[in-house]
């Protein structure tokens, strides 16, 4: 049985902002906190880190399946997560008084039976972590920080 997630959050940087602090996967080790340094192992296939791209984000391996800056992002799940089918698109869109709101839904189907709701709700709190973290850091990022090219 598949399950669904969905994160709602906004953020004062513009949907520029927001997306490169996604799309680049050194970036992730900025504003989120890993045991592992996030790296790109691949480039895509028409942008480094567009469709095709291949990173490394602890624990998980995943492929960028869509890149369209700066409104819409989506990755899978290669390896290193307990569940199948994994799916995450992303979106942004101008806020409603300035600034980006941000939509992050994701859909997977388990790999043990039975544990579905556990794990939509460890992946509902990881990923609203990560909307909240990105919007908040973006909206204070500076020139150098590993999302500028």
């Amino acid at each position: 049985m598949p399950y669904s997630i969905e994160i709602n959050t906004t953020s004062a940087a513009p949907p520029e902002v927001l997306f490169e602090h996604l799309a680049v996967a050194e970036a992730w080790g900025v504003w989120a906190r890993f045991p592992v340094k996030p790296v790109r192992e691949r480039e895509g296939d028409s942008d480094p880190n567009g469709e095709g791209a291949i990173r490394r984000i602890w624990p998980a391996r995943e492929q960028v399946v869509a890149y369209d800056p700066p409104g819409h992002y989506s990755y899978i799940a290669l390896s290193g997560l307990p569940i199948k089918d994994y799916r995450a698109d992303v979106t942004f869109a101008p806020g409603t008084g300035g600034g980006t709101a941000l939509r992050w839904q994701g859909r997977f189907e388990p790999k043990i039976p039975g544990t579905g709701p556990l794990i939509r709700l460890f992946l509902t709190r990881m990923l609203g972590g990560f909307a909240r973290g990105v919007a908040r850091h973006s909206e204070r990022c500076e020139p150098g920080c590993p999302a500028y090219r």
